[in-house]
């Protein structure tokens, strides 16, 4: 079980007493044999549909009479005798929803917990607590938020996102964050972006108790040992909502002095001949702006190789503006082809490189020093022979981009 939320999700019920297993298209395929009579239940990612090869898996279920259950709805269930704590939001969501498990956890409340990305303090993405709290990563695409019920919730920020499950765009968007907030209960807490104009509609939402964070309003003294100014943001919506929840404001400030934040958020992987090499998850233009600006901030004097796989081609051609704008601070980009999510991308291979020429050349336009290289092998052969000592190479994406970043590090010559 390889997804970061599916194999989270597989922790908890194995340790709920459940014997659990599971298939993945990238590890040991979909089979309808693997469907056998003596299963109670099959729990599935929204990323099952009729078109992709998992279903076969549901068909094999439905014949034997196995109820079959979308994540979400499997993650409800398991919440219903809990406190619910859900983080939603564009942008920021799996941070947040660390540092919200991390200050819980160091305030003793022994927190049951699910992110979409490993802590690097805990070295997983879940955590079974014996409290009150359960704390988890509300994802908006598919609308698979809208099935949980949580007695609190945080909105990072709301913007045009997953637009290949909401073609409507931002309005259709919106409607489904109001959808979500609205059955919070009237003792439950909304802590929502006071800087973000989408998040604020929220606030008549919901009959509950409405708090705000925003970027003014940073606690004085507070330094994170993580990369990028944007999780001082961040760090105020976690505290914000733990605030609410009673935690001593010396907890929160201890705790987050002590998050080493999350593996593939602008974490440093290594250093080699004197070039430091970062991964990010940023795969939205806003993300690939935000970590660009800070890395630009911290290292103002080093040239900076970004190698960014697009992720989507319906992402990558709905935002295709945007992305244009967002590596004005690479000093360098590398750019490869845009990965096909499996059942999700209806383009074929010609048109999904048409695409990734056609940014490659207006982003290059934009004045960024741009190389096209699809190849993983040729992309590292150009790193060798281009960055010099002092240089900093980030790898971006929601793929297996960081790879590159790791070959880099080994010595490898692809």
């Amino acid at each position: 079980i390889l997804g970061a939320s599916m194999s989270g999700l597989a922790e908890i019920l194995k340790s709920h007493g459940h014997k659990v297993t599971g298939s993945d298209l990238n590890l040991n395929g979909h089979s309808a044999k693997n469907i056998t009579p003596e299963i109670d239940k099959v729990v599935i990612s929204a990323a099952i549909t009729p078109q992709s090869a998992g279903w076969v898996e549901v068909e094999a279920a439905k014949k034997f009479g196995i109820p079959v259950v979308q994540r979400s709805k499997m993650l409800q269930q398991l919440m219903l005798n809990k406190y619910g704590i859900a983080v939603a939001g564009a942008h920021g969501k799996s941070t947040v929803t660390a540092m919200v498990s991390y200050i819980l956890q160091a305030a003793g409340a022994e927190p049951t917990v699910l992110v979409g990305a490993d802590l690097i303090n805990w070295n997983k993405n879940f955590k079974v607590g014996k409290g009150k709290y359960f704390v988890v990563e509300a994802c908006e695409w598919a609308r698979q938020f809208l099935t949980l019920r949580p007695k609190a919730a945080i909105i990072t920020n709301i913007e045009a996102e997953h637009l290949d499950t909401y073609p409507k765009g931002l309005p259709e968007i919106q409607k489904n964050f109001k959808k979500f907030v609205r059955p919070l209960p009237k003792n439950g807490i909304l802590v929502l972006n006071g800087d973000d104009k989408n998040s604020n509609l929220l606030a008549k939402c919901s009959s509950c108790k409405v708090k705000y964070f925003t970027k003014d309003k940073i606690w004085p003294g507070l330094k994170l040992p993580i990369l990028g100014q944007y999780n001082l943001v961040n760090a105020a919506a976690a505290g914000r909502l733990c605030h609410e929840l009673g935690i001593p404001t010396i907890v929160i400030k201890k705790a987050l002095n002590e998050f080493k934040g999350l593996k593939r958020r602008l974490e440093i992987k290594g250093e080699r001949g004197g070039v430091i090499v970062i991964d990010d998850y940023a795969h939205h233009p806003t993300e690939i702006k935000a970590a660009l600006a800070s890395l630009k901030d911290h290292f103002a004097d080093k040239k900076i190789f970004c190698v960014f796989q697009p992720h989507q081609y319906s992402r990558t051609k709905l935002l295709f503006d945007n992305f244009t704008a967002s590596f004005k601070n690479a000093d360098c980009l590398i750019l490869t082809e845009i990965w096909q999510v499996p059942g999700r991308d209806e383009a074929n291979e010609q048109e999904n490189k048409l695409l990734t020429e056609k940014l490659g050349q207006a982003i290059k336009q934009a004045g960024i020093n741009t190389q096209i290289i699809y190849n993983f092998s040729d992309i590292l052969q150009y790193l060798k022979k281009n960055v010099k000592k002092g240089d900093i190479i980030v790898t971006m994406g929601a793929t297996k981009i960081y790879q590159v970043g790791e070959q880099f590090l080994k010595g490898k010559n692809g």
